[in-house]
């Protein structure tokens, strides 16, 4: 009875929300059906990435929009409205799915640096330079790929479920959980991918429990970012407004799905390729940083050699040994918090 109660609570929040949506269409129709149509099926990629790696919405949101000519800034303005919606209904569900993937002890920690940060970069050091924005974006997006790929081919065991709070572990949480933040107010995301390799590079807390924890951080940061925006900024609710479909069927149903039957290192992969690939074409075309055609033309042949003998390191890896690394979700033995 009480799993059968829990599997109906999905299904009537999606019939509130989508009630409301109904109801505030007139409000929103003409930019929707003129500009946005798109984003519902944009919302179902991140909001399904977004919920079941250690990679927010932004990472997807981000060179998508701006492609596409949104400008940078209301672009990270928007990943935080859509992300304190799309991650909150993710956190829910994981929430629902298993209590044991979320470490409680350590989130305030990392709430106090993370909200100290995002208030400094959106309110003391914003960034208003687009060019440099998109470049500081991808940049970071890359590095975080690399990191990405190295965690998958090293094969570390991951045996710990908790964190003990002591001075040196929350020195730890809160130095980075700071920088974090300071990203996340600048391109929109960050803390989550951060906090989850601290926590299985540094503590080797289980994956699929760092991804989850990451999640709800990224979650409660965004909607502080939100607030922060809608009182000294600017949000672009007809793009968020927009964008809501997709993101609830994903955060509901979806990226709990997917991340069950084909496994989180999957999907991630494929969008870590995407975001090499956006690098390429943000460092050809960028003018920020002035590079001659050659340099530019050596720098990408030597940057696609290497992703090319990254993944098939990974491929051959893969093949030789289905290692379930972050595609497992069900730590079933962690201890009760």
């Amino acid at each position: 009875m009480k799993k059968k109660k829990q599997e109906r609570r999905p299904w009537i929040i999606l019939m509130i929300l989508a009630g409301l949506w109904i109801i505030f269409f007139p409000w929103f129709y003409e930019d929707f059906l003129s500009q946005y149509y798109y984003m519902p099926f944009l919302g179902i990629i991140a909001a399904t990435v977004a919920n079941t790696t250690p990679a927010a919405a932004g990472i997807v949101y981000f060179p998508i929009l701006t492609r596409l000519e949104v400008s940078p800034i209301m672009a990270v303005q928007f990943t935080m409205i859509i992300q304190a919606y799309g991650m909150g209904l993710g956190t829910f569900k994981w929430f629902l799915v298993n209590k044991k993937l979320f470490i409680f002890n350590v989130i305030p920690v990392c709430l106090l640096g993370g909200i100290t940060g995002i208030i400094f970069s959106i309110l003391l050091y914003p960034i208003g330079n687009p060019d440099l924005l998109t470049l500081i974006f991808n940049f970071i997006a890359f590095l975080f790929t690399q990191v990405i790929f190295f965690s998958i081919l090293r094969k570390r065991q991951y045996p710990n479920y908790t964190v003990e709070l002591n001075v040196r572990n929350i020195m730890i949480l809160l130095s980075f959980s700071l920088l974090g933040g300071l990203i996340s107010g600048w391109i929109g995301f960050g803390i989550d991918t951060i906090f989850y390799f601290i926590l299985t590079l540094v503590f080797r807390i289980n994956p699929a429990i760092s991804i989850v924890t990451s999640i709800s951080l990224m979650a409660a940061l965004s909607m502080v970012g939100t607030l922060l925006n809608i009182f000294f900024r600017e949000v672009p609710y007809s793009l968020w407004y927009s964008a809501v479909p997709g993101v609830t069927v994903a955060g509901l149903f979806l990226a709990a799905f997917l991340a069950m039957k084909l496994g989180a290192r999957n999907v991630l992969l494929l969008f870590t390729m995407l975001l090499s690939v956006d690098f390429f074409t943000t460092l050809w075309t960028q003018q920020t940083i002035p590079l001659s055609t050659s340099v530019r033309m050596i720098i990408t042949y030597c940057l696609t050699i290497y992703l090319v003998y990254i993944h098939v390191k990974i491929f051959k890896q893969s093949y030789k040994k289905m290692d379930r690394g972050l595609g497992e979700f069900k730590p079933d033995d962690a201890p009760e918090e």
